[in-house]
């Protein structure tokens, strides 16, 4: 009996520490993610097409604010603007358009499959989606400037009231609809019919249905975050200053900038994706640097600068870039935890990568550039650990956009071609999610011995 239960052990011990070594050495193997294409739409201006403009002078304007929720696609289309709710087999079941929204005489609108619902919006902006499939939409429409007596001319409008009086301005109501379509109410700054907000950011549902807006200001300095709750109501409101997200002790040749920021599913924090630049040399008088913020810095005939530098015994530095993950708790108003990636070391020089969101474990998703039809995508835990690299393929008969992680850890995107626009999904959580992480080490052991004894009876 002793020696079969030896037996037993040791091959719980096998089938359950093999499968880890391997997962581990494998962890940091770049292995291809295959997409899946769903469906496509048609490209026009008609009730279940999508709008798509291409100006001469390279403008482009495209669908936007791309969710997949409950099992289906919401999406923005800018172009005609509406927006529209789709199945993964391509059925369009509701859009919610720009226009005068018509008297419903009859119950007959409840039993149909296909909503088709108007509502006067000025802008459509971000959206967003809780579990019983009712719509937030973002409206935005112009602030006029407020009159003042006194008017100087000599004064430049800064848009704060001094001088010339206030510049007219983009604000924003939160409007609810219900799962078919039909108006609830609007929600501002102080919850139902409040003031309107300025400059939203985000707009996005917690694990309970609470509705969470994040706001910024004109110099990104200041970002105000506001929960409601399923009736639209004001629960809570924090003020984030960006210098003390980035408090940097010599400013002389560094600076940072918030990138993007998204509120933890499950915890009261605020995550902040933050760059920041240090430098010795000063690109914008050599006025060879590309973009400074969110983009990688290049300059032109570093090597031959740093080479004379060597030869003349000066001292020099490279260019640093690098990147923060900052976890803010709403709750104590401090930094809970930070996360740095480096994004030069030496002469070295990698592509920038762009944090592109977070599932509801908190595993973080960024989006590397290798060429023009290969990216990268690197998962990781909240402790910064990575979980897994994926490298992902693009055809080059389009225009991609609208990468997006969602609650399940799941991706997916859109491509813009000539006649249609084509749905595409990436299954992450198979990989990502995997029943270990779930599930403590003791009730592995469990399952696997239970596990072992089923398959010997």
């Amino acid at each position: 009996m002793k020696k079969r239960n030896i037996l037993y052990l040791y091959a719980v011990l096998v089938a359950l520490f093999f499968p880890i070594v391997l997962g581990g050495c494998g962890r940091h193997r770049i292995s291809e993610l295959k997409k899946e294409q769903l469906f496509k739409l048609p490209i026009g201006s008609g009730i279940e097409e999508v709008g798509v403009k291409r100006e001469k002078n390279g403008l482009f304007v495209g669908p936007d604010e791309l969710k997949f929720i409950n099992g289906f696609f919401y999406l923005v289309d800018r172009v005609n603007h509406k927006v529209m709710k789709v199945t993964t087999l391509g059925d369009v079941i509701l859009v919610l358009s720009k226009g005068t929204p018509e008297v419903n005489k009859s119950n007959d609108q409840l039993l149909r499959t296909k909503q088709r619902k108007k509502y006067p919006f000025d802008t459509i902006g971000n959206i967003a989606v809780d579990s019983i499939n009712s719509i937030y939409v973002e409206n935005k429409f112009i602030q006029e400037p407020t009159d003042t007596n006194e008017i100087n001319i000599f004064s430049a409008n800064n848009g704060n009231g001094n001088g010339g009086g206030e510049e007219e301005h983009y604000v924003s109501y939160i409007l609810k609809f219900d799962r078919l379509g039909n108006y609830l109410y609007k929600i501002g700054k102080e919850g139902r019919d409040g003031n309107p907000f300025y400059y939203v950011y985000r707009v996005t549902v917690d694990e309970n249905d609470n509705l969470i807006v994040i706001t910024a200001d004109d110099s990104w300095s200041k970002w105000n975050y506001y929960k409601y709750d399923k009736n639209g109501n004001l629960i809570a409101h924090r003020v984030v200053i960006s210098d003390d997200l980035v408090k940097l002790k010599n400013k002389n040749g560094r600076a940072f900038f918030i990138m993007d920021t998204l509120p933890f599913s499950t915890k009261n924090y605020l995550v902040y994706w933050i760059s920041t630049y240090e430098t010795l040399y000063d690109t914008k008088k050599m006025k060879e640097e590309e973009h400074l913020w969110g983009e990688e810095i290049e300059i032109d005939k570093l090597e031959k600068k740093i080479n004379k530098e060597k030869k003349i015994g000066e001292k020099y530095k490279r260019d640093l870039l690098y990147y923060k993950l900052v976890f803010y708790n709403l709750d104590t108003h401090k930094i809970e935890k930070t996360y740095i990636w480096e994004n030069r070391r030496g002469n070295k020089i990698e592509t920038t990568q762009e944090f592109i969101g977070m599932d509801r474990y908190g595993d973080g998703f960024l989006w590397k550039y290798i060429n023009s039809t290969t990216s990268i995508v690197t998962i990781f835990k909240p402790d910064g650990t990575i979980i897994a690299k994926r490298s992902f393929k693009f055809e080059k008969d389009g225009i991609w956009q609208d990468m997006t992680v969602n609650r399940d850890g799941s991706m997916c995107a859109l491509k813009v071609g000539k006649k249609y626009v084509y749905f595409y999904r990436w299954r992450s959580d198979e990989l990502i999610n995997t029943f270990e992480q779930k599930k403590s080490f003791k009730e592995i052991i469990k399952e696997k011995i239970e596990a072992f004894k089923n398959a010997n009876k």
